[in-house]
């Protein structure tokens, strides 16, 4: 589940705000209200965005927070404010939020920045050919992002055990469920550029992290057999030598 923190100093619209990111299915971590209470936040867990008021109580507001963001933690975030006026945005654009969000705003609005700024920031790894099926799954430091109707849901890649592919699709292994996803399995493996990753066969890929045996026909991840082809088959053997 994508992780939001929320640092906004008025109670009321806090809660409305938490109110529309739970019900969308985000897991929303405890809100800040100041400069001071978010880099606490940020010192004990790590979210994967943060929706910040411009206008936060204090001698800092939130550009001077995004700011800190920035140097510090390098996490996305997304502005919200009351204030539209040339100067605010103008400044606030120098410290370069993924979007911003005019208050009051609906959930439908806060839901299309969310995605967006989830889209943007997956922008890096994906190539033109591919865009369309990114808007599905996205990939962001080491974890993929799945869409299911009006969420993302996260998935560590460090937890996926092994991968099939299945026409234009991908079947994608866990210890205790499988995702499907449209992508092609090369162009995945590239995308996520991992070396833990390692292709065995023409339809499959494995997580080397999880290799319990190997045996010239098949590897076994964890207990499941899976099929290696015999130039992979050597390469790996070369690979498991160096290791």
């Amino acid at each position: 589940m994508v992780k939001i923190l929320l640092v906004e100093d008025e109670l009321i619209i806090a809660a409305d705000i938490e109110n529309m990111l739970s019900k969308m299915g985000y897991e929303v971590l405890e809100t800040a209200m100041d400069y001071d209470e978010a880099l606490e936040r940020l010192e004990v867990e790590t979210p994967d965005l943060i929706l910040i008021d411009v206008n936060l109580g204090g001698k800092k507001d939130g550009i001077d927070l995004a700011e800190e963001i920035n140097e510090n933690f390098r996490i996305p975030f997304i502005f919200t404010t009351s204030y539209s006026d040339g100067p605010t945005i103008e400044r606030a654009n120098k410290v370069n939020p993924t979007n911003y969000l005019v208050k009051p705003f609906k959930q439908e609005q806060l839901f299309a920045a969310l995605e967006m700024a989830l889209f943007q920031l997956s922008k890096s790894n994906s190539n033109e050919e591919n865009r369309a099926e990114e808007t599905d799954n996205l990939i962001i430091k080491d974890a993929l992002f799945i869409k299911e109707k009006y969420r993302y849901t996260k998935l560590p890649l460090n937890e996926i055990l092994w991968l099939k592919a299945d026409g234009n699709y991908i079947e994608i292994y866990f210890a205790d469920k499988k995702e499907l996803i449209r992508n092609s399995l090369s162009l995945f493996l590239e995308k996520i550029n991992k070396p833990n990753f390692f292709r065995t066969h023409k339809s499959y890929a494995v997580n080397l992290d999880y290799l319990s045996k190997l045996e010239s026909t098949s590897v076994y991840i964890l207990d499941t057999e899976i099929p290696i082809s015999k130039s992979y088959y050597d390469e790996l053997l070369k690979r498991l030598e160096i290791l």
